[in-house]
């Protein structure tokens, strides 16, 4: 067996927000958002990696996928291991090998953190280097985007880690539909103005223009959670499914109101300038916003009228809206049910059938 520090390869990828450099000061890869995946691409019998976390109270889970194909999740360790990824394959026939966070950054765990430090392969093993995808897909979004619920069964209500799992989303799917490689930035709870409960602080925009904003400890900041993206000439498409929190949150800023007033307002004023900053940063892109795999009573109509005002404002006309069916519609069967009251499989596969039939109609 051979081992290469990930320093020192250059045949790997990284998909999702990272820094500049990608190398963290310790010489180790991180993976910091819900979705982010290393990949490489290998002629070998056998692929390990040289994994480590952190973590103060909720442990992070990883999937591991072949040519697209999952074939494990576990609990990163918290001790620095060799973990096989993959063995006995084919050592003539190319393999695209795919380490995929499953969980989101914890907001508050100064501890939270990722890293792969190595790679190893049979002796006679080889890194190839790995096809280009054909187009840049960036994902904002909340808990459905994270994947909250789509491991565990029906019943189960826990707010845990295990059952949540970014490698089965509908925006993983997508974005192996279009052959794209892809970003992605959400969390459980969050919304476009506040989260669930009304908390201000909730709010995915705050954090858009940082590498992982939500991780702020001292040493989750030497590693450069906190810098500044790169954005790299944008995405081609960035789609948003947000919205269902500042629906659960609305009444707690209502003013009585309701749509027409300062909560109503917020919402319309916060999509319109949240819309100028995406543009900004991917000028070419064909931005989207989703909402409906919940249920939503409110906000659909409020995101409407802040996409037309920041249309007719900008003469941006490649912003789109587009409602998806609802888990209640789709869902009638317990193997198409997900955990913690979430959308289920066949749910987040419709979502991204819909979203990929949408696109290409742009």
């Amino acid at each position: 067996m051979k081992n290469y520090p990930i320093k020192d390869l250059k045949n790997i990828r990284l998909l999702g927000r990272n820094i500049a450099d990608v190398i963290c000061k310790d010489g180790a890869v991180r993976l910091f958002w819900a979705g982010s995946a290393l990949e490489i691409n290998v002629k070998a019998r056998e692929v390990w990696a040289e994994i480590s976390c952190n973590y103060d109270c909720h442990e992070i889970w990883l999937a591991v996928e072949v040519n697209g194909s999952q074939i494990t999740r576990f609990i990163a360790p918290k001790k620095s291991t060799w973990i096989c990824l993959s063995r006995n394959m084919n050592p003539e026939k190319e393999n695209l090998i795919s380490i995929i966070k499953d969980t989101q950054p914890m907001p508050g765990d100064s501890l939270h953190d990722l890293k792969i430090t190595g790679l190893r392969l049979d002796d006679n093993g080889e890194f190839c280097a790995i096809k280009p995808r054909s187009c840049k897909i960036e994902f904002i979004g909340d808990s459905i985007t994270s994947g909250e619920g789509l491991a565990g069964c029906p019943d189960e209500t826990d707010w845990i880690t295990q059952w949540m799992c970014a490698s089965k989303t509908y925006a993983v799917q997508l974005a192996k539909k279009l052959n794209a490689d892809w970003t992605s930035i959400s969390q459980c709870g969050w919304g476009l103005c506040w989260g669930w409960d009304g908390d201000v602080t909730s709010s995915i925009p705050m954090y858009y223009d940082q590498v992982c904003g939500v991780l702020n400890g001292e040493q989750q900041q030497a590693m450069g959670s906190c810098d500044a993206i790169a954005y790299d000439g944008g995405a081609d498409y960035v789609v948003l499914n947000l919205g269902t929190n500042d629906n659960s949150g609305f009444k707690s800023h209502d003013d009585g109101k309701g749509v027409n007033g300062v909560a109503g307002n917020a919402i319309i004023s916060e999509a319109k300038r949240f819309l100028g900053e995406i543009r900004k940063h991917n000028p070419k892109a064909k931005i989207i916003w989703t909402w409906g795999m919940l249920s939503l009573d409110i906000v659909p109509a409020l995101i409407q009228k802040g996409i037309k005002e920041y249309m007719s404002a900008s003469g941006d006309m490649n912003v789109y809206a587009l409602e998806l069916e609802s888990m209640d519609d789709i869902e009638k069967n317990p193997e198409d049910k997900g955990s913690r009251g979430h959308p289920g499989p066949l749910t987040h596969k419709k979502a991204a059938e819909k979203i990929y039939d949408f696109i290409k109609t742009l």
